[in-house]
């Protein structure tokens, strides 16, 4: 199959790969087609076993445009489920699966996160990429303001304040008419009927502008007069027949009518601005030109980050974040509690320390200490990236060669007295003696930093955390 010759779009969608039968094999998503489909073909990609087994099966693609990325991402969940492709089944990682719910046995039905079904609710996906289900929650409340509140209570929750709730949770909004304006379209969209929704818009918008020429009509031909008209019941007697005065509903229908064409207007502008899967494929970018960058043998599928925090050598902890495809995988987080001599081991130390105790846990281990663990060995990585300078990458370095192990290595530090964000950071290399200093607007220091970050947070969380264990004591 002749891939560059396929005219292959760059808008948002699916692409279904499918084998010679014509049956699909696998559905993915992209912010851009083009560019996603061509990455499995190039040179530089570094697929899995998995991966170039369906990549030697496929023998036709098709594909099918969105309007943004969030329909992207709700239309191959939706795909997904109808057709079961292998690969999809094979290729995914079931601790990273997130669902979308929506909570029906609550008084005020809201959207939540999830990672497994339950007994109750609506469930949509499951999708793979965290980021952007939290992505398309954000887009979805800045369209139709839901409430997370569970009940109805005395008055509105914070985020009504804010403009990303309408309500609901203190009486502003009626239960039915929530239901009906909010968590309808809410589930109609998220099932992938965004197309519905419109034509109902549509229809709506319609019917307001022909009751709006009506009463343009009717004043035209019988004159009514502008003032109002009593009301009925109201100082001045009853109103002719009981009629609302038609100057007042003529307002109504334009107020409604210039509600719902907001409501379109704003709908698409937040469907187009919203980006979840270019995150996704930045990060996954990024990874490549880290690997290009720094001459790895292979594009690191699953990045280790590690710190050390502590105040003069107590409550001393160590932290592992793990990066897996360039995001965060915090099922895989582990945090180490230091049990060299609290004030005295330095942070070299500390460093072997949290080095040694996480590589006997790892794949290949003796098998009599596999079994003393009582759980499964964790995944040998791709790259480590330690917080530090030579001294940090030296520790690093002779635990692996002890341990026997042909993993990438890198420290990452900034320059003595310098905190600020703008400040160059150095990186650290084996069998290098000057420091790497890469422009600020490289993807490869883009990747570095945020697993160096990220390992800094978690640290620095779990030795507060200590701390104030302590001062409870």
């Amino acid at each position: 199959m002749e891939i560059k010759k396929l005219n292959i779009p760059k808008s948002p969608g699916c692409y279904l790969f499918k084998d010679k039968a014509g049956k699909i094999i696998y559905i993915g998503k992209a912010a851009d087609l083009k560019s996603r489909v061509l990455s499995y073909w190039r040179a530089s990609a570094n697929h899995n076993g998995a991966k170039r087994a369906m990549i030697k099966e496929v023998a036709g693609v098709e594909w099918a445009e969105t309007e943004s990325e969030i329909e992207a991402l709700l239309l191959e969940a939706n795909l997904v489920k109808k057709y079961q492709p292998r690969y999809n089944v094979l290729l995914r990682d079931d601790k990273r699966f997130q669902y979308i719910t929506v909570s029906t046995r609550d008084e005020i039905p809201g959207l939540f996160t999830a990672r497994t079904i339950g007994a109750s609710g609506r469930y949509f996906g499951p999708y793979t990429s965290g980021i952007a289900v939290r992505e398309t929650l954000k887009a979805i409340r800045k369209i139709w303001p839901y409430c997370t509140e569970r009940r109805v209570g005395k008055k509105p929750c914070f985020y009504a304040q804010v403009g990303r709730c309408c309500g609901v949770c203190g009486g502003e909004l009626a239960l039915k008419d929530y239901k009906e304006k909010i968590i309808k379209p809410i589930t109609l969209f998220l099932e992938g009927k965004k197309s519905r929704i419109i034509r109902a818009m549509d229809a709506k918008k319609k019917r307001l502008e022909q009751e709006i020429k009506k009463f343009e009509i009717r004043n035209s031909k019988f004159e009514i007069p502008i003032s109002p008209l009593p009301r009925r019941g109201g100082p001045a007697g009853p109103a002719r027949g009981g009629l609302e005065e038609p100057s007042t509903r003529r307002e109504i229908l334009e107020n409604e009518l210039k509600e719902l064409k907001y409501l379109v207007l704003n709908m698409r502008n937040v469907l187009e601005h919203a980006r979840i899967l270019s995150i996704g494929e930045k990060y996954a970018a990024d990874v490549v030109e880290l690997a290009k960058t720094l001459g790895l043998k292979r594009v690191p599928q699953r990045i280790e980050g590690y710190d050390i925090a502590n105040i003069f050598g107590r409550e001393a902890v160590g932290a592992m974040v793990v990066f897996s495809g360039g995001e965060p995988d915090k099922n895989e987080y582990r945090k180490f509690k230091i049990r060299l001599g609290q004030g005295e081991a330095d942070d070299t130390r500390m460093l072997r320390e949290v080095l040694e105790r996480r590589f006997k846990h790892t794949e290949g281990a003796p098998k009599a200490l596999e079994s003393a663990l009582g759980a499964p060995a964790w995944p040998k990585p791709d790259l480590i990236i330690v917080d530090g300078g030579k001294a940090q990458l030296n520790i690093a370095q002779k635990i692996l060669k002890k341990q026997k192990l042909d993993i990438s290595v890198l420290a990452v530090s900034k320059g003595a007295g310098l905190r600020s964000a703008l400040a160059p950071d150095k990186i650290f290399f084996p069998g290098e003696k000057q420091a790497l200093v890469l422009p600020l607007a490289s993807p490869a220091l883009h990747i570095i930093k945020r697993v160096r970050d990220e390992a800094h947070r978690f640290a620095i969380g779990y030795h507060k955390l200590l701390r104030k264990k302590k001062f409870l004591k």
